[in-house]
């Protein structure tokens, strides 16, 4: 759950030809939110710039290298692998770079689906993805974790769940809560340090995956967990390990991410209103524990400054929520909901 091969990790992240494309949201994360070193980004299409010039919503700075010997002059000591593919593969043409920095004793770190440390025997790699050979059923002691557990859902996947967990987590350091990030994926982990990319978990365990999760963050004795979210329930691919955080993590209240345009969450099957996604996330943790709808996380990426405010009017006055877009603006209302929120009782509580 916490792998500590290096102490302090310096990193110099692989983004060839991708900095500045979505899909190389590991890199991004890490240099938004990252606690360790970033001292390069390895680029060759940007060589010469750097991070906040090509995108300062970042907020952090690096340069940007040509090559990984150029990297290797700023002395990194772990190299990231920055993309998330669909498939969650290796680019092929990247894997001579990585054989080099393994045979430099860098330590390569990876979230891909693909374990790469067969590729580099010998060398010191950090699947991410690599769940704990230990990982035990759903045991129910999280229904008696004494801090608030909040848990970030979604209409969809990739809405932003981690950002909004990660931005009400920075509100709370900011208002002096004391405050635990859960990391369930695999950039959450390469950012906090420690978690379990639940999705890579036999399903049977991914609720005991998040309540072991939860439980470890409740031993640092924080006022407030936030749980990062995965998957959505109204996506057929990734409905499952939804379900299993949603119960596994014994949330006190939930934070729905939302996002525009209105399109298809996969062929055919239409993205819920977020007044109804509300209702069935509600409905679907009341199974087992109370957890209410308590605000709406609006990633408004795309939108001007006057379509993203009608936007989120729109989402409070559909759902009667306090809304946000808090990577654009503040996550402070959506954390002043979560704090107001009480600690929710088991389903058999409920009058």
């Amino acid at each position: 759950m916490i792998p500590e091969t290096v102490a302090e990790r310096r990193y110099a992240i692989l983004v060839e030809g991708w900095l500045a494309n979505r899909r190389a949201k590991t890199a991004h994360g890490l240099i938004r939110y990252g606690r360790d070193e970033v001292v390069a980004v390895i680029d060759s299409t940007l060589a010469g710039r750097r991070v906040h010039e090509v995108m300062p919503e970042l907020e952090r700075d690096a340069p940007i290298v040509r090559s990984l010997e150029e990297a290797l002059d700023l002395a990194p000591t772990s190299v990231l692998v920055g993309l998330a593919p669909a498939g969650g593969r290796l680019p092929e043409e990247w894997t001579e770079t990585l054989r080099r920095a393994a045979d430099t004793g860098l330590e390569i770190v990876s979230g891909l689906h693909q374990r790469l440390a067969p590729l580099f025997s010998g060398g010191r790699v950090w699947d991410v993805r690599e769940p704990p050979g230990d990982v035990p059923l759903f045991s129910g002691e999280g229904f008696g974790v004494e801090p608030k557990v909040a848990l970030t859902v979604g209409t969809d996947t990739a809405i932003g769940k981690m950002t909004a967990t990660l931005e009400i987590e920075r509100a709370a350091r900011e208002a002096g809560v004391r405050s635990e990030f859960v990391a369930t994926g695999q950039t959450g982990i390469i950012i906090a340090g420690w978690g379990i990319c639940v999705d890579a978990v036999v399903s049977d365990f991914v609720a005991g995956a998040s309540e072991q999760l939860v439980l470890e963050a409740a031993r640092r004795e924080p006022d407030l967990i936030l749980v990062e979210g995965q998957g959505a329930l109204g996506h057929p691919a990734y409905s499952g390990v939804t379900l299993g955080l949603l119960h596994g993590s014994c949330p006190d209240c939930l934070v729905l991410c939302v996002a525009s345009p209105d399109e298809e969450v996969f062929a055919g099957v239409p993205r819920p209103s977020t007044a109804r996604a509300a209702r069935l996330y509600e409905e679907v943790t009341a199974l087992v524990k109370l957890a209410p709808v308590v605000a709406a996380s609006v990633n408004t990426r795309g939108l001007d400054n006057t379509e993203a405010e009608e936007f989120i009017a729109r989402v409070t006055d559909e759902t009667g929520l306090p809304a946000a877009d808090p990577f654009r603006d503040s996550a402070a209302p959506i954390l002043e909901a979560v704090r107001r929120a009480p600690k929710s009782g088991l389903a058999g509580t409920r009058p």
